[in-house]
């Protein structure tokens, strides 16, 4: 086992630009020995013997393949200020035999006051199976933890149900809607509460509806619809899948089949497949009983409203907010760790019950020679 106080080129990006007080190192160690020399950085790291105190807000554990380490490191830099107080990042390496460790301890004012940590670990398939015993002395008690695995299967989180308490997925990237809800359901069946991106995407839109059914008019109108599109990019079906979930809940509507109202009467409900350069929801478009519509689609400047009368006549507004981009993901899901639980159980399985049914149905374009 060797030890060494050196830089290192491969910890994560954003931790390189900084003012970087002290690093440590080792190919071959353990948990208890990279917590031992993480104190010591913290007690030494100046020669005038000075201290700051650690940040003790959220612990950000990472899990992630080789292949996607400098994907991970750009996303961790963008992070900025809202870094967390300490993050540990887990690589996975499909050969490797020993625990390596490396370590950092950062002061700079432009990611706030006190000591930041950072922690890579260099892991092998053996040790990937005690993922909950590596971190246990790693993580700091009584601060909310918090684990992401940004590719792969986010069942492996399921390692750290020990030591992690809340989790951030993104259901998009499943290869269903069903096995988004699986992946989701196991989670929170093992006491681990989650915080999935294909819902945050989908907040824009939630608050336009929610605001736009403040007024009575509007609120009645919601409960007459006959057929909802949901347009999203091919690989936001998920996403899209949670949006009609979430209305079914507020509608008070019943997956059948058929899908009916409030009222009994039958709705058609579809996700439409739709071309944009950002991941997430498109537009979405709510036709009435009554022959009258409304969309809401992108476009410059904010979110596009249309209306449609029953007469036919169009009029259209533009007001702010829409989804959010990729980048502006993480920072809100880690805001997302220390407040209620916003995508409650209800939605969840009003969800999979449309799923299960089959009354959202999936609409590709047809494409014209």
């Amino acid at each position: 086992m060797t030890d060494a106080i050196t830089p290192h080129e491969d910890l994560p990006e954003g931790i390189a630009g900084r003012a970087i007080d002290a690093r440590w190192s080792s190919d071959d160690t353990d948990p208890e020995h990279i917590a031992a020399a993480l104190r010591h950085l913290e007690t030494t790291r100046t020669a005038d013997g000075s201290s700051v105190a650690p940040a003790r807000a959220l612990t950000l554990v990472v899990i992630v393949d080789l292949e996607h380490d400098d994907d991970v490191r750009l996303q961790l830099k963008k992070l900025g200020p809202q870094r967390a107080s300490r993050t540990i990042v887990i690589r996975r390496h499909p050969e490797r035999t020993t625990l390596g460790g490396r370590c950092a301890v950062i002061q700079d004012d432009t990611i706030g006051h006190g000591l930041r940590e950072t922690i890579v670990l260099d892991v092998g398939p053996d040790d990937e199976l005690d993922l909950d015993g590596i971190l246990d002395p790693l993580v700091i008690t009584d601060v909310p933890s918090v684990a992401w695995v940004p590719y792969g299967d986010p069942r492996h989180l399921l390692l750290l149900r020990s030591v992690i308490q809340t989790v951030i997925i993104d259901g998009d990237r499943a290869t269903s809607v069903r096995e988004a809800l699986d992946d989701a359901r196991a989670l929170r069946e093992s006491g681990m509460r989650t915080i999935d991106m294909a819902w945050l995407r989908s907040v824009a839109w939630r608050v336009r509806l929610a605001s736009l059914a403040e007024t009575p008019q509007f609120r009645e109108r919601l409960r007459s619809i006959e057929r909802l599109e949901i347009l999203a990019r091919p690989d936001s079906l998920y996403g899209g899948a949670l949006l009609a979930g979430w209305l079914a809940t507020r509608l008070g509507w019943h997956a059948g089949p058929p899908l009916l109202d409030s009222h009994r009467q039958r709705v058609v409900a579809q996700l439409v497949d739709a071309e944009q350069e950002l991941p997430g929801l498109a537009g979405l478009k709510l036709q009435f009983r009554d022959g009258a519509s409304r969309r809401l689609s992108r476009g410059p400047g904010g979110l596009r409203i249309t209306d449609t009368d029953v007469a036919g006549v169009t009029r259209e507004r533009t007001v702010l907010g829409a989804s959010r981009g990729g980048s502006g993901l993480l920072p809100s899901a880690l805001r997302q760790v220390l407040l209620p639980d916003e995508l409650d159980e209800e939605v969840l399985l009003a969800t999979a019950a449309l799923d299960r049914a089959r009354v959202l149905t999936h609409v590709a374009p047809t494409v014209t020679p």
